[in-house]
């Protein structure tokens, strides 16, 4: 993008008189540009199950208003040297923050406050607010303008931040889809000709930002690059042409803003040419057609001041220097590495497998390994969707075929380990393949946050279908199961090796408050093929179920004769109803699995671990248990088990369980302000508040009545 130099920080106004405007309305408005069309009405289902919140590329090649991007008197770009202040672990919410402009927001133009009479804003919620509440009749003068939204911040907590942030809250809330606003003549020596040249697509939100930051003496570039947007499909390398963004140096320091991005946003999008073959095991079999989506307002929080580690998964700038990362990464490295969403960072995940779009199918499987912090994995829920892309005419009899099996999907088993996730795919056909991952914290609405090519060059060899279709509560422990009163499995895993002839154990703590009402009812499933088809076949006669309530243990063991693939189904119910239970646990059990090699030392070791965690001596006081665990564990790691070995991994959260038992015991006996804060503060910091929340909430109320003790003797 062509730019006019400039030594000053002053925004340089420029003549338009040379850009050609477009014509005035007439009685019959032909020529004026017209909407993109309107989708095709869908039901919720299918909005919910097909449509992506997305973003649109901004081309920069179209931006007829010239700055200059970056002014000599700014400091260089460098990475943050303070890690503290870059924003990380964002909590991602897509649309839970709009703010859409009502009647009642906008005031009277003859009521504009003056700065005599402007309420104090001292926080971000302040300044959000105060923002979208600007009268539109400010939107005539810069200066005024500037005023309203920034007079009143330099005694606020973060005045550099909260000017950037109320400029970029205003643009986000102006109108420019209406055809009101694109018939008006566009300037730049307003902010309404400004909002009018942006609604005509004759410049960028990141150039008006640009333009209302040096306005407002606050220090922005403007960044060019490409971006992963609009209709990009993971393995693209093609990107389309350049977008920009922005810069803004405060605090010290440069931070990364995206204004389109935070202010417009796609839903229903969708580029058709694929085969939806499944959704969280259901067999959907029909292919996806395109749609246009609708361009949207919105306030996006995540791309204010985005950490650079996880932007540049999604934008890549053309001078490597506005990374602002300590190592870069190349161009081709940006074009070859994982869709990520913002979601993805939000829920604290990392790619375990090769940080990559495209994944080469080996022996007609793949699979894919996520993790997330160990104080939020037990909460988050993870979906996904399994496409083929369309294929060539000699595919399109196997297509066919594909389709039209009932039993064929369930080709996607999502196995849960604890802070883990292994994903697993096995591919039925060759061809090209989409895994598209979801995942939110527990109850909360799914949200894209991955996206692979999975190129499948050799079929796999009988490939059996999952025996169930566990939909969202997946393999292995998770949400459902702690929820349900289900602690500390003794397999944390999804996915075990059958061990043939041999009975299998599997053992879990319950929750004090559902001892005596909970039950309980587990089944062995299977897939067989017979007369062409795959059918479900219960084994329920090969498992056994024992709920121990005075230990407050329930046990289920399991003996299999044959090899396969088996699914042990486990579901609950406060009443003995059989409409009341749900499922909350399932563990798949496969024959193709190898179990590990282990020397005779380590199972010595681990074997005994399993002893101590399993023991029914009623006897032993907590204080004994835990010093049994960690004799146990301290064994096993003088045999270099290591520290990430499932037992010992479930070991250790027994161990916590129990230190934090006493530290309860220990609060309530001292009855001490400081030590019972202390403790309410470490529960409901970690992995056990959901478990201690009664706890959490008396030691909460002892406190409070010792807090105000306080205050009467004071």
């Amino acid at each position: 993008m062509g730019c006019v130099s400039s030594k000053s920080d002053d925004v340089k106004k420029q003549d338009l008189s040379t850009i050609p405007t477009p014509p005035k309305p007439s009685p019959e408005p032909d020529p004026e540009p017209q909407p993109d069309p309107e989708p095709e009405e869908e039901s919720d289902d299918d909005v919910e199950n097909s449509s992506d919140f997305l973003f649109p590329s901004e081309n920069a090649g179209k931006d007829e208003v010239k700055e200059e991007p970056t002014l000599k008197s700014y400091p260089d770009a460098a990475p943050n040297p303070d890690q503290t202040k870059v924003k990380r672990g964002t909590q991602v919410q897509w649309f839970s923050n709009w703010t859409a402009q009502m009647d009642d927001d906008v005031e009277d133009p003859g009521e504009v406050e003056t700065d005599s009479d402007m309420p104090e804003i001292r926080t971000q919620q302040d300044v959000d607010r105060h923002a979208r509440q600007a009268p539109a009749a400010l939107n005539n003068s810069f200066t005024n303008l500037i005023t309203y939204l920034t007079g009143d911040l330099d005694n606020s907590d973060r005045p550099e931040v909260f000017k950037a942030r109320a400029l970029m809250v205003w643009l986000s809330i102006q109108d420019v889809d209406s055809k009101e606003v694109k018939r008006k003549e566009g300037n730049t020596d307003t902010p309404e000709g400004y909002l009018v040249l942006l609604a005509q697509r004759r410049t960028t939100y990141s150039t008006v930002f640009l333009v209302l930051c040096r306005k407002t003496n606050i220090q922005c570039t403007q960044i060019e690059g490409i971006c992963k947007a609009g209709d990009y499909q993971p393995g693209d390398t093609d990107l389309g042409g350049l977008c920009t963004w922005n810069a803004i140096f405060v605090e010290g320091s440069w931070h990364i803003v995206h204004p389109f991005w935070i202010c417009r946003c796609i839903v229903g999008r969708r580029t058709g040419g694929w085969i939806k073959l499944e959704a969280g095991g259901q067999t959907i079999g029909k292919r996806e057609e395109a749609a246009i989506g609708v361009i949207k307002n919105a306030f996006e929080e995540y791309y204010f001041m985005t950490n650079p580690r996880e932007f540049i998964y999604m934008c890549h700038p053309t001078e490597e220097r506005w990374q602002l990362l300590d190592q870069t990464v190349t161009q081709q490295r940006f074009v070859d590495q994982a869709d990520l969403s913002p979601p993805f960072f939000g829920l604290g995940l990392v790619m375990k497998t090769q940080d990559a779009c495209v994944y080469e199918a080996e022996n007609g499987e793949a699979m894919i390994k996520l993790e997330a912090p160990a104080k939020n994995a037990n909460a988050i829920d993870m979906y996904y969707e399994f496409l083929l892309k369309e294929g060539s005419e000699e595919h399109k009899l196997e297509e066919h075929d594909l389709l039209s099996m009932e039993s064929m999907p369930r080709l996607v088993a999502m196995i849960r380990c604890g802070e883990r996730w292994r994903i697993r795919v096995r591919f039925p056909v060759e061809g090209t393949y989409q895994l598209r991952l979801f995942g939110s914290p527990n109850r909360t609405p799914l949200l894209r946050i991955a996206s692979f090519r999975l190129d499948c060059q050799s079929r796999r060899k009988e490939c059996i279908p999952l025996p169930i279709d566990p939909k969202i509560v997946g393999f292995g422990p998770g949400p459902s199961t702690e929820r349900s009163g289900l602690l500390f499995p003794s397999h944390r895993s999804g996915q075990y090796p059958l061990l043939k002839s041999k009975e299998m154990r599997f053992t879990f703590h319950l929750q004090e408050e559902v001892v005596r009402t909970l039950h309980v009812r587990t089944d062995l499933i299977t897939s067989r093929y017979v007369n062409g088809q795959f059918v479900q076949h219960s084994l329920q006669s090969s498992v056994k179920t024992e709920v121990q309530r005075k230990k407050r243990e329930m046990s289920i063991t399991c003996l299999i004769d044959d090899s396969g693939e088996y699914a042990l189904t486990i579901s609950t119910s406060k009443t003995e109803s059989s409409d009341s239970y749900n499922n909350v646990c399932n563990y798949l059990l496969s024959s193709d699995l190898a179990p590990n090699k282990e020397s005779n030392y380590v199972r010595f070791a681990k074997n005994n671990l399993r002893k101590v965690l399993a023991s029914d001596d009623n006897s032993r006081s907590d204080k004994d248990v835990i010093e049994d665990i960690q004799t146990a564990l301290e064994k096993c790691r003088k045999q270099h088990v290591p520290e990430d070995d499932e037992e010992v991994e479930s070991a250790n959260i027994r161990l916590q369980y129990l230190l934090f038992k006493i530290e309860i015991h220990d609060a309530k006996l001292r009855e001490n302000w400081h030590i019972t804060e202390r403790t309410v503060r470490r529960l409901q910091q970690s992995r056990f508040a959901h478990t201690f929340r009664k706890k959490i909430k008396e030691l909460s109320e002892e406190r409070d009545k010792m807090a105000k003790k306080r205050e009467e003797n004071i």
